[in-house]
């Protein structure tokens, strides 16, 4: 089951941190998961496949700052819960920062509501929070390719989704014959990872249109929105883990 935590923070303690303090919150997210199971959190940081997990830049929440993390699989939170419970402050990027006194904002939502929510539009506006970009042929490629976009998607939700909802790849052939780019009002950004690393990724609005829907039938086209959906919780291309790709259905 997919979850969204939300840590609503002081403004004088936010304040002081980095808009993108990714790879600090990546480092933070394995502190709490080993203080609750150490064996887990090995098992996470070494698995090779996609991300459980994401987490956001600093941003706000009716006019407070805050910041998300998401889980993509059940058994993360029992053990991610009992860790944050034992730390009422924590340091990040070198400054102490107070959690709120109970805890994250929490919503969560299974992956068979997920499956059965999607609707049959045809227009699918997505809004793209932090830089996102996609790794392709050893280069980062920053631009909202509607083959890449559901691609990232697509592998995470059949990665992490109950076999009994997960969706076929032929879903990417429907992609790259029937789904356009219909409008988007976008602009890069650099992302500074730490140790040298800097990465140029697009934030912005894009709307993606399903072409001659009715030679794909109804289902694809459910499918495809709830991909859509889904998209808030794993975000999108490379670097989810440390901040970027974080992205919302409009």
């Amino acid at each position: 089951m997919p979850y969204i935590l939300t840590f609503l923070l002081p403004s004088t303690e936010a304040a002081a941190l980095a808009p993108y303090p990714g790879r600090a919150l990546h480092a933070l997210f394995y502190q709490w998961l080993a203080l609750g199971d150490y064996a887990l959190s090995t098992q996470v940081h070494d698995d090779e496949g996609p991300r459980p997990f994401t987490v956001s830049p600093l941003h706000r929440v009716n006019g407070q700052p805050a910041l998300c993390l998401t889980l993509l699989e059940d058994g993360l939170w029992p053990a991610l819960s009992q860790g944050i419970a034992l730390t009422p402050t924590v340091e990040l990027m070198g400054r102490p920062l107070t959690l709120p006194a109970g805890g994250p904002q929490v919503e969560q939502c299974s992956y068979a509501d997920l499956a059965a929510g999607g609707r049959a539009e045809t227009r699918i506006g997505v809004r793209f929070l932090s830089p996102t970009s996609f790794r392709s042929h050893e280069m980062h490629y920053p631009l909202p390719d509607p083959g890449l976009v559901y691609q990232s998607w697509l592998a995470r939700w059949n990665t992490f989704a109950p076999e009994e909802v997960r969706i076929n790849v032929a879903l990417l052939d429907v992609v790259a014959a029937h789904v356009g780019v219909g409008r988007y009002e976008l602009r890069t950004e650099m992302v500074d990872l730490g140790e040298e690393r800097k990465v140029v990724g697009f934030v912005g609005m894009v709307q993606y249109n399903v072409l001659r829907a009715g030679m794909i039938g109804e289902e694809w086209v459910r499918r495809l929105n709830v991909l859509a959906d889904y998209a808030v919780f794993c975000g999108t291309g490379h670097k989810t883990a440390q901040g970027m790709g974080q992205t919302k259905r409009t």
